[in-house]
């Protein structure tokens, strides 16, 4: 089987402003910084995937704009294997307006979401490529495309191993996301999306019902980022913690997808969960230090020093 992973989902172009405070209806805030970058949540994985060294395809789409020529030549030019990305015709990039708001040291964002292209079941997908892969990362948006990705190892490569972003199963019915994370053979996301895939309303409820639950899935470990307070890692027998790096954040655009591809670098790697833990946590964390997804992504020695210089979080 081919090193490296195969992941599919989205791209997206992004446009950042920046103000003091995000205004309240009928008043206006001045934009203090402006940026424009290739996004979305699965490119953002794929490119940190490429920055840190490893092998990664994308298999995408995009629309047939201008945008859809830059968000394929930004990949390109991080190192991603962008052969399977498909441009549709007649159809918008996939966008986003991103307002940053609040002091450099208290800042929150606002989304706008302009949806366009995205993989969907039908779409002439490299099915045959893409399970040369041991590691396939799954980030899509259609449910139908999901699920039908969800039951091909089984048939086509038993070898292959399925690692599931819970970014879009919060959209589905908790009930029915929680059973597809859990068709999955990891699961990577953040302590709100767990929360409401569980229907918990405290972490420590979700932990729990996760290890009940995944004693008879597919699913054998789940790695939830929580931002500042590190990450756990779940299993039917135990969990792992381990605390952040004590870093400046700038913006946490993109942070979740960044920790995804640490932890896949991990699971390249046969790491413990202790490692795997660290690997996200750093390339997460090294992700927040300028405005945008993919300003501040790590290189590799950039991730494995702050590793062994180990100044975390108390």
């Amino acid at each position: 089987m081919r090193n490296g992973i195969a992941a599919i989902g989205l791209c997206s172009w992004d446009r950042f402003l920046v103000c003091g405070y995000y205004p309240g209806p009928g008043e206006f805030a001045i934009v203090d910084e402006r940026l424009e970058q290739a996004g979305g949540t699965t490119g953002n994985t794929c490119a940190a995937l490429a920055r840190l060294g490893l092998p990664t395809m994308l298999v995408s789409s995009v629309g047939d704009d201008v945008e859809g020529d830059w968000l394929i030549e930004s990949l390109r030019s991080e190192g991603c294997n962008t052969d399977h990305v498909i441009r549709k015709v007649n159809t918008a990039s996939d966008t986003g307006f991103i307002i940053v708001s609040g002091a450099a040291y208290d800042r929150d964002r606002t989304i706008y979401w302009i949806k366009g292209a995205k993989p969907e079941l039908g779409d002439p997908l490299p099915v045959d490529a893409i399970l040369e892969y041991q590691w396939v990362f799954l980030d899509i948006t259609d449910v139908r495309l999901r699920s039908f990705f969800l039951d091909l190892p089984a048939h086509r490569s038993p070898r292959t191993k399925l690692v599931g972003a819970m970014t879009y199963l919060i959209e589905m019915q908790p009930a029915h996301g929680w059973q597809h994370a859990l068709r999955h053979d990891v699961v990577v996301g953040n302590e709100r999306e767990l929360r409401t895939l569980t229907d918990c309303d405290s972490l420590e409820e979700a932990i729990e019902h996760a290890r009940r639950e995944m004693v008879a899935s597919a699913c054998r470990v789940l790695y939830i980022s929580r931002g500042a307070a590190g990450s756990v890692a779940i299993r039917p027998d135990g969990i792992t913690e381990m605390p952040a790096f004590d870093l400046s954040i700038t913006d946490t655009t993109g942070a979740g997808d960044a920790f995804a591809a640490g932890c896949l670098w991990g699971l390249l790697e046969h790491a413990d969960d202790a490692t795997i833990l660290q690997r996200g946590n750093a390339v997460g964390g090294l992700a927040c230090r300028a405005l945008g997804a993919r300003t501040s992504l790590p290189t590799l020695a950039e991730a494995t020093d702050l590793i062994a210089a180990g100044d975390r979080q108390e």
